[in-house]
């Protein structure tokens, strides 16, 4: 799959509302502490920070500190996150791009990060428990649907942050968790490269995804 093809399905497959992003400028701001979250080139061993995006690849991270503003800059709905009584104080996102995976296609793979601060670790937590009533993260519009996707385990090994849950959506793993204020998605995409080039149920790729995963929430 294309770039521009996975932009398209990612909000039908579902796997996360901040799935979406375009390559039209924006500007970015964050306050330090935030934008230290988001790792810089080799900040987590082998990872750089993804030239090909317009929004991302000239600054710590693509930043929005409202709905609106968030809605503007992945070109998606943002709404859920905002619901209240959940408050963010400041959304981030970056891609990444790795060509050491073994068995990743030439290309490399491809990583999207997303981070919500929230007021609380309250709120990060409760945000992340209630994302799972939303259809999107749960099961397409067909509701007899039996896609992979729609199947988020708990991986108690390895851990990352207070709590997590995995997926394979079938061209994206996909890590969400939630450590202290800190409300995350990691989405590794290995579907730039022609098949048969990889495999998404090869476990080096799925280990690549949970060591970035937890390189991020490390310092959280």
């Amino acid at each position: 799959m294309t770039r521009s093809g996975l932009l398209i399905l990612c909000v039908s497959l579902g796997a996360g509302l901040l799935a979406c992003g375009s390559n039209s400028p924006s500007p970015s701001g964050g306050g330090s502490a935030f934008l230290g979250l988001f790792p810089q080139a080799n900040g987590v061993a082998g990872w750089t920070v993804d030239p090909s995006s317009s929004k991302t690849s000239n600054v710590v991270a693509a930043t929005a500190t409202t709905e609106a503003g968030t809605e503007a800059l992945i070109d998606g709905a943002a709404a859920d996150f905002f619901q209240p009584p959940s408050a963010p104080v400041e959304f981030g996102w970056q891609n990444y791009l790795n060509t050491t995976v073994t068995d990743a296609p030439a290309a490399g793979v491809t990583l999207s990060l997303y981070i919500l601060q929230m007021p609380s670790a309250a709120q990060a937590s409760a945000l992340y428990a209630s994302l799972m009533n939303d259809p999107l993260y749960s099961t397409r519009s067909n509701p007899g649907a039996t896609d992979p996707y729609q199947t988020w385990s708990d991986p108690s090994s390895p851990p990352v942050g207070d709590d997590s849950r995995v997926v394979n959506a079938g061209d994206t793993w996909w890590i969400n968790f939630c450590k202290g204020v800190y409300y995350v998605e990691v989405a590794l995409n290995p579907s730039y490269g022609p098949a048969p080039a990889y495999t998404q149920d090869d476990p080096n790729l799925e280990a690549a995804a949970f060591a970035f995963a937890q390189a991020v929430a490390k310092p959280m």
